[in-house]
């Protein structure tokens, strides 16, 4: 089934709700389970069209026909204001309802994002719950029309369990414990089964003794039974609902460390463009030339050093999150002095950082890539040092600062680099980078972590 089709498809069966519920009518019979019969199949061929997950779709049918009672109640009260023919109040609400669940289940499979693919192709897996959510509806029903509920009826007696607040939220810690116990294995049929069986017992125990507000010492075993019934449809609802929560909490946390990983991921991958990108790799093998071609072997043996000592860093570094301000100090102290090589004349580095502070952390290849910033939108001119400054400041942070010195020709900028440098410490830390631009200076100010 294709998207274009679903409104055709929750147009249509609302409105069969509303002619089946007129056709029952007319020949005297109940409409209850034809009517879930007709919701579950319109759930279905939604979940099928949209591969919905076979445990999220075990949870939109179970939501569906609560829902489905829920929203008809309401509905009935509501359009009996303005109608006075049952038959037709009926028939609207049935209507209305059957809309309201086909939209929030697109709503829900759009947002939630918790999709299978191949559920496309399994849509047997998909029939078989429906079928079995129905016996056991239908197992509920008979239950119901039994002289369990002859002196109070379903609604009366979900209201009272409910106005039961301390049971209600021992209820709600306790399928919070069960559901982190059970985990997101894949085969979780029958701890769930296990887990809703016996809080809904437990639950219902409690409620016939009247614990704790008004103790009944001798219940009744048909008090038991009803609460039994009562408790586990409130226990399958609150068991779908936390459901629900807990996986898109589950699958936001997932994105958001996807996410991060996406971040971390290009910033390496920026910092390494950096240093083996063909301008910088020609440069320093022409410098390395012409320190050979001059007989300087000590400065090209240096040379050759610091341009493995970057590289060693680098890939020592590679996969760590976080790197001792000391430790990032001496690798962009290796890194200018490589840059010194190549501008004898015109660069200079000046670095006041106190010992306490070299004990923090920094996000790896953040000075480097600030220094690198400096040298490629500055001119470099003996007459005019270009001098770039690390320092400490009074907020927690280090400053990278340098005068601005334009190029006779500018160097166009994408800005990629402060992005990514940004997205790390956000990611790493929740924390952003100050960026301070005057007319004569350029100051980066970037967290200690």
């Amino acid at each position: 089934m294709t998207l274009k089709r679903e409104p055709l498809l929750i147009h249509g069966f609302a409105a069969l709700h509303a002619a089946v519920t007129v056709l029952c009518a007319v020949a005297g019979i109940r409409d209850a389970l034809v009517l879930t019969l007709l919701t579950l199949t319109m759930s279905v061929l939604l979940c099928i069209g949209r591969a919905v997950a076979l445990d999220m779709t075990a949870i939109v049918l179970i939501l569906v026909n609560v829902g489905g009672f829920i929203l008809g109640t309401l509905g009935a009260d509501f359009f009996g204001i303005f109608l006075s023919s049952p038959l037709a109040v009926h028939a609207l609400s049935t209507f209305f309802t059957t809309e309201v669940l086909g939209w929030s289940i697109v709503l829900f499979s759009k947002n939630v994002k918790l999709e299978d693919k191949r559920m496309g192709a399994r849509p047997i897996l998909v029939v078989s719950l429906a079928v079995t959510i129905y016996l056991v509806r239908i197992l509920i029903d008979i239950v119901v029309e039994t002289r369990l509920f002859m002196e109070v009826g379903v609604v009366e007696s979900l209201q009272a369990f409910f106005s039961n607040s301390v049971v209600l939220l021992l209820m709600i810690a306790a399928t919070v414990f069960s559901l982190n116990k059970i985990g997101n294995t894949s085969n979780i049929a029958v701890p769930v089964t296990v887990t809703i069986l016996v809080i809904s017992a437990l639950a219902a125990l409690l409620e016939s003794y009247g614990i704790p507000f008004h103790f009944s010492p001798s219940p009744g075993w048909n008090l038991y039974l009803r609460m039994l019934v009562v408790a586990f449809l409130a226990e399958v609802t609150l068991f779908a609902l936390i459901y629900v929560i807990s996986a898109a909490v589950r699958m936001r946390n997932e994105v958001e460390k996807e996410k991060e990983r996406t971040h971390q991921a290009e910033f390496r991958y920026m910092t390494l463009k950096h240093q083996v990108n063909p301008h910088f790799l020609f440069n320093s093998l022409n410098i390395l030339d012409s320190l050979i071609l001059d007989g300087e072997t000590s400065e090209a043996r240096d040379f050759i050093r610091r341009l493995s000592g970057i590289y060693r860093y680098m890939l020592r570094h590679e996969n760590a999150a976080l790197v001792r301000v000391e430790e990032e100090l001496e690798f962009a102290e290796m890194y200018f002095r490589l840059l010194q090589v190549r501008f004898p004349e015109g660069l200079e580095i000046h670095v006041d950082i106190p010992e306490e502070v070299r004990s923090r952390f920094v996000i790896p290849c953040t000075l480097q890539l600030l220094i690198e910033n400096a040298t490629k939108h500055n001119a470099i001119d003996k007459s005019n040092p270009l001098i770039i400054s690390i320092l400490s400041t009074q907020r927690e942070t280090l400053a990278v600062e340098n005068a601005l010195i334009p190029k006779i020709t500018p160097v166009s900028s994408t800005g990629l680099g402060m992005k990514y440098i940004r997205q790390q410490y956000l990611d790493a830390a929740g924390q952003d980078i100050r960026v301070e631009k005057t007319a004569e200076k350029f100051r980066v100010e970037i967290p200690l972590l």
